[in-house]
């Protein structure tokens, strides 16, 4: 098969678009990180419908607020969601930190939001999307608070299921046998911290006889550069029913990393995906148009 020049060229350009757009969206610009207000977030009028019958819960990650959010909310709340999020887990004198307290603190405060918006809302369950640490607190809600039987479909982007040894950072300390003797340092600024840490204490009691709990519908989605959480297969969870999707499998060319992702429009189409199978699209590098 024979190709123009002028063909070859065309398709060239046609490449480098898509890849110069894909890039664009996968790394947030400091306008899009800085904070501020979400509109139409945390609106007690918004109706629930057929098509959306349950509130929409959006957690942030560690050291994140509800600003996070603001790529995704605002497309969520166009798509017709009635959408909810909140900041947790702020710590002593930490004021510009959020999400380090400790976790059963932050998946208290979570749950005590959550059961506010379905008292107000009216609704008996709702759905969840939580980023990185947010992706845990509901988990933590359902297995050992009162959140048996209030989610519904839970989806975990970057979540950190399993712990992290932070590129190997953890598991280095400890055979240095110096991990140890730094937690207490580490628990009198943020004690979510070491609580991550894959192996500890909480880690194994978060996922203490499963990692899913029954009736949730549970998807997550990782990035093959996260840096956060590792190694990134952690993301997962291994159990029948469980949707587990990385990200360079839908765009190969997708360069996000972990909080990154939370600003991807192609994780955005794969998480609607997961909360109406029925409407779905396909995820892909041309969701960032």
């Amino acid at each position: 098969m024979k190709f123009s020049i002028a063909f070859v060229l065309s398709t060239a350009a046609a490449a480098l678009t898509i890849f110069s757009s894909v890039q664009a969206a996968a790394i947030p610009t400091p306008v899009e990180i800085q904070k501020r207000d979400i509109e139409g977030l945390n609106n007690y009028a918004c109706k629930l419908t057929p098509a959306h019958p349950r509130p929409l819960l959006l957690v942030h990650g560690t050291a994140l607020d509800v600003s996070a959010w603001s790529t995704w909310a605002p497309l969520l709340i166009k798509e017709g969601y009635c959408v909810f999020g909140q900041t947790y887990g702020k710590y002593k004198n930490i004021p510009l930190l959020a999400a380090i307290a400790p976790i059963e603190d932050s998946a208290q405060e979570v749950a005590n939001f959550a059961n506010d918006v379905l008292t107000r809302m009216n609704a008996t369950q709702l759905d969840y999307i939580g980023h990185s640490q947010g992706g845990i607190l509901g988990r933590y809600w359902i297995k050992y608070l009162d959140g048996a039987g209030k989610i519904n479909r839970m989806i975990g982007v970057s979540p950190i299921q399993h712990g992290t040894t932070l590129d190997g950072v953890t598991t280095l300390a400890s055979a240095l046998h110096i991990l140890k003797s730094g937690q207490p340092l580490l628990d009198s600024v943020a004690p979510a911290l070491y609580q991550m840490i894959v192996g500890s204490p909480f880690m194994q009691k978060l996922n203490a006889g499963g990692d899913t709990s029954p009736g949730v519908i549970q998807s997550n989605i990782a990035t093959r550069y996260d840096e956060v959480v590792t190694p990134w297969k952690t993301c997962y969870q291994d159990a029948p029913g469980v949707t587990n999707t990385l990200l360079q499998d839908l765009c190969p060319i997708a360069l996000n990393e972990h909080l990154a992702i939370i600003y991807s429009k192609i994780a955005l189409r794969w998480a609607l995906n997961q909360l109406d199978p029925s409407t779905a699209k396909t995820a892909n590098c041309l969701s960032v148009f």
